[in-house]
This record gives C-alpha cells, sequence and structure tokens, in this order.
C-alpha cells in the first residue's frame, strides 16, 4: 500500500522544486498516474512482493529498484511514441526518478527496523510447537531463532522415535505418546510436524489428535540436505502435491525470460557490432583460418546445442588429442586468442545463440557432452542447471567462480540462481557483469575440486567445426 504513496510524494515534491507550486498540470498528473499503474504492474511482475518482509532486504531493494526503472521506461517509451515528450520538464522527470526509488527504499528499511522491534517484543510471533527433532526439524528451531523475520518462536518440542538430538535452547513437552496432552494445554498458535515421510502412521496418529483443537499445523519433511528446485505445495485433482524439484521458467516466467533474452542480446549485438567488426578483423590477422568456431554444448533439458566462439587457438589445434578440463594454462592459443580469452571477448558471438534461442544472457555456463557425463556421477545435483538454459553469463561468473576454478562452488552458485530466479535478479547480474564478469585470470585450478574416481580427458573427436 505504501508504494503508491512513495510515487505520488516523489512526483508531487519533484513537481514542488521545479516549478515550486503543489497545483499540478493535468498533463503531469496523467504522468504520474501512469507510472503508479505501471510501477504496481511491474512489482507484480518482478514478484516484489513474494518475499516476506525482512527475509534478503539487499534483494528486496534491488527488485524495487528494477520494478521501478522498468515503470520509468515504459513511461518515457509512451511519451516518444505519442510525441508528448517535450510536454514534460527533464529536470521533473529526472527529479521524480531519483526521489521515487529513495522513497521506495527508505519506507522498506523503515517497515523492517519497525518490524523486527515489535517481533523482538513478542509482538506478531507465532507460538509454535515442533513435534520432532529430526534435521530439519532441529534446522527449523535453530532459524527461528536466528531470523525474526520468519515470525515464528518455537516455545517446546515433543520427542519422537525419529529424533536426530536436541534443538538447542527448546524444552521437551513430553514424548509423543502424551501428545494429547501436550496439545490439551492449548499453548500453542501453530504445530510444525518434522518427521520423516516414511513415518505415515506417526503422522496419521498427530493428525488424528489434532482434529480436536483449532491450530495451524505444517508438516516439515525431513529432506535436509536434499537439492530441492524450486519446491512448493500445490493441489492436483483434489490430492495434495509437494514439487520437490522444477524448473522455474515455466508459463508467463518462461515468457518473461524469452523477451528478456531477446531484447537485450538484441539491443547489445547493435551497441557492440563495431567491436565484434574489429575483434573479427583480429582474429583473421592473428592466424589463419575461420574467425568463428562452434562447439558442442549440453543446455536445457540436457541436450546438445552448437555454441559460438571467436576462434581463439589455431585451426584443428584439438583434433586427435585428448581434451582435459580445466586445462586453460595448457592450451596453445594465438597472442591475440590469450587476450580475447582473458577478457572474455571471444564469448560475444553467444549472443547470436541467444537470439537463436539455444542459450540465454543469464544461466549457468554450458559444458561439453563428455565432462558432463563425468561430472553427473562426481558432483552431487550437477545434472540440475540443466533446468533452465545455458547463460552467458551468471550467478558463478559475477562471484569469481569462472575459467578454471572449484566446479562444485559454480554448482551451489547455478543452483541458488536457479531457486530464486525472477526478472530482477537477471537484470542485476547483467548489471554486475559489467564490473565483475569480464577480466579473469586463466590457468588457476581451484585445489577444492578433487575427482579422483574418474580422470577428466576424452580421447573422442571433439574438434572445433569452424563455420
Amino acid at each position: 500500500m505504501s508504494d503508491p504513496l512513495c510515487v505520488l510524494a516523489a512526483g508531487y515534491l519533484a513537481y514542488f522544486v521545479r516549478f515550486d507550486t503543489m497545483r499540478m498540470n493535468g498533463v503531469y498528473g496523467v504522468a504520474l498516474l501512469f507510472l503508479v499503474i505501471t510501477t504496481m504492474a511491474a512489482s507484480v511482475v518482478l514478484r516484489v512482493y513474494d518475499q516476506p518482509l525482512g527475509e534478503r532486504p539487499i534483494s528486496q531493494y534491488c527488485c524495487v529498484a528494477a520494478a521501478w526503472s522498468m515503470a520509468f521506461a515504459m513511461m518515457i517509451a509512451l511519451a516518444y511514441l505519442l510525441k508528448a515528450s517535450e510536454l514534460y520538464s527533464r529536470g521533473w522527470v529526472s527529479l521524480t526518478f531519483c526521489l521515487g526509488l529513495a522513497f521506495l527504499a527508505l519506507v522498506r528499511q523503515l517497515a523492517v527496523v519497525a518490524l523486527q522491534d515489535l517481533r523482538r517484543r513478542g509482538i506478531g510471533m507465532q507460538r509454535c510447537l515442533l513435534i520432532g527433532a529430526t534435521d530439519a526439524g532441529i534446522h527449523m528451531a535453530r532459524e527461528a531463532e536466528a531470523n525474526l523475520g520468519l515470525g515464528m518462536k518455537i516455545t517446546a518440542y515433543v520427542k519422537t522415535p525419529y529424533d536426530h538430538g536436541v534443538p538447542l535452547g527448546v524444552p521437551s513437552a513430553g514424548s509423543l505418546k502424551h501428545i494429547e496432552e501436550i496439545l490439551g494445554r492449548g499453548q500453542w498458535d501453530q504445530v510444525l510436524l518434522a518427521l520423516p515421510v516414511s513415518a505415515n502412521r506417526a503422522i496419521s496418529y498427530v493428525l488424528d489428535r489434532m482434529d480436536e483443537h483449532v491450530m495451524t499445523v505444517k508438516f516439515v519433511p525431513d529432506m535436509l540436505g536434499r537439492k530441492l528446485i524450486n519446491h512448493r505445495m500445490e493441489d492436483c485433482a483434489g490430492v495434495p502435491v509437494v514439487t520437490l524439484r522444477e524448473s522455474p521458467l515455466l508459463g508467463h516466467a518462461w515468457i518473461l525470460k524469452a523477451i528478456e533474452d531477446r531484447v537485450v542480446a538484441g539491443l547489445i549485438l547493435v551497441m557492440i557490432s563495431p567491436v565484434m567488426l574489429l575483434l573479427a578483423v583480429g582474429v583473421k590477422l592473428s592466424s589463419p583460418g575461420p574467425v568463428l568456431y562452434r562447439q558442442h554444448r549440453v543446455g536445457l533439458d540436457g541436450k546438445e546445442f552448437e555454441m559460438l566462439k571467436f576462434r581463439s587457438m589455431p585451426v584443428d589445434m584439438e583434433r586427435g588429442k585428448a581434451v582435459q578440463w580445466g586445462s586453460a594454462q595448457t592450451k596453445t592459443t594465438t597472442r591475440f586468442g590469450r587476450f580475447i580469452r582473458q577478457t572474455s571477448l571471444d564469448e560475444l558471438p553467444q549472443f547470436l545463440n541467444v537470439l537463436r534461442g539455444d542459450m540465454s544472457i543469464v544461466g549457468p555456463r554450458p559444458e561439453r557432452p563428455m565432462f558432463v557425463e563425468k561430472f553427473k556421477s562426481q558432483i552431487n545435483g550437477y545434472m540440475h542447471k540443466h533446468l533452465v538454459k545455458a547463460g552467458i553469463t551468471g550467478w558463478a561468473q559475477i562471484n569469481g567462480w569462472r575459467g578454471d576454478t572449484d566446479l562444485v562452488k559454480r554448482i551451489e552458485h547455478d543452483i541458488y540462481y536457479i531457486n530464486h530466479w525472477s526478472l530482477g535478479f537477471d537484470l542485476r547480474i547483467i548489471f554486475l557483469t559489467i564490473f565483475k564478469g569480464f577480466v579473469h585470470s586463466e590457468g588457476k585450478p581451484s585445489p577444492a575440486l578433487q575427482l579422483p574416481e574418474a580422470p577428466l580427458t576424452t580421447v573422442e573427436p571433439v574438434a572445433e567445426e569452424p563455420l
């Protein structure tokens, strides 16, 4: 509810500063109303309101900034198309943008501070009874104590035969066989049922005993340590179904991602076309052979595609030789090829892959098929990254996990990206790539990646195929 008020306050304050009056001209009023509507719509599309207030505040601020910027871009584009841009003061437009961004962030920060203060006093906290000290139950108790944003206070737990330990600082209310007596005390607003899925008899026993009590019941399955991707609960033909692993890019999200990729890739290709022309000339002059080459990589749903790059090595350098993962330092490159590899300029043709639909602007980096076959059995959750399209840049790359670095850490970052995908997150990664995603040093393999069971080499025919 505060967002429309922030937009209106920013517009009126900017108008007062610019024109020294609060009696706004009707033309400006129409623009301000348009901003209110588009800001709310963009916030819904970018899932600004999906996260509970107080959780991951930096991510929320980035999403708010993206929504506000999108609304402003739509207003400016509409004014241009209607040839009405001359009716508005550039000073008012610029000041409204800056003030709106500040107000939206400030109101959220004040709300988070106020909410945390209330919860420290015990106001708005749900009193919870934890049934089962499984790994998931103990983790839930620890997180509820450390994160007031969850709004939960676990005041007691019930011992069960499936316990793996004791929740630190949480007193015991008794054992499972005394659950009727425990529930009869009426001291709790919510019950967290933290039992393994296999304990169906114990789960049914507890639910039967709770039929006579008015309490919220939440099931906390003991799946800690499992890599859950975009997990959620849904109703399917009247049957509750728990989705444990699924791509976040389905339905409208897939359409938004496709539009984002085509628009951004098209704009970037127009801007960098002179640079690509110079790079093509440099590749051609550095060694005989084609300017581009294609290489088979694994992308969405584990399917192969041909990834484009500027050629950095002499022609047929890998033909008939063993190919080893993480051997960037030993690969023979041309002098110009070494430069474009270290600055990631050799990857610019992949924007053509994005327009073709093989890749995305943001996503996990793709790997060669023979290495995917090896890694999928040696790195837990490796294949999960193929739930989305491969990307030119990604969350792992802007955090320093690119080139010959720890592959396990890279997969962890890729899975984090898939679990937290949003349009605002994509825009944030694209923006940070400008500062963190290009220049990197080659030939520094991480000692953390130790996969001793099989050598990461192959003698399969993987020669670079010239276009």
